[in-house]
């Protein structure tokens, strides 16, 4: 286990008041306002991201992406990617996380950690599947450094 001697949580979609969490409708596109939010990384070198997602009314089998970007200059920002190798060569795709939450009115905790080493990190979040109902997400982190 890693010892840090600084851990800061951060509300980075949804907002919270003491342990009450409130969540946001999800919509189909990223970088929408309150569904993107762009925080300071420097001096950190671990985020755990803690989700709530709540499936709408009615809705099943849908998903929630979330896309993370870092940045060296809080300005530009790259897409965390992924690399898979094949007789030699490797292929880098961008990186994209996705949950599907397969019963209607479901609230789905989950958490991820991620190594971190830029000054700064944008995540955006959109749903995926829906027909009618829009589910909802609250999500946090805990940044880790020394």
């Amino acid at each position: 286990m890693l010892n840090y001697q600084r851990t800061d949580p951060v509300v980075l979609i949804g907002s919270k008041s003491g342990t009450t969490r409130t969540s946001v409708a999800l919509t189909t596109g990223y970088d929408v306002a309150n569904k993107t939010k762009i925080f300071e990384t420097e001096g950190y070198s671990e985020l755990v991201l803690d989700v709530l997602y709540t499936t709408g009314s009615g809705e099943t089998s849908n998903s929630v992406e979330i896309r993370v970007e870092d940045s060296v200059d809080g300005t530009n920002f790259y897409r965390l990617s992924n690399e898979s190798a094949s007789a030699g060569t490797s292929t880098i795709t961008q990186r994209e996380f996705t949950f599907v939450g397969a019963s209607a009115a479901t609230a789905y905790a989950f958490s991820y950690r991620l190594d971190i080493s830029y000054q700064s990190m944008r995540i955006s979040v959109k749903e995926s599947g829906v027909v009618t109902n829009a589910g909802t997400i609250f999500v946090e982190g805990q940044l880790s450094g020394n």
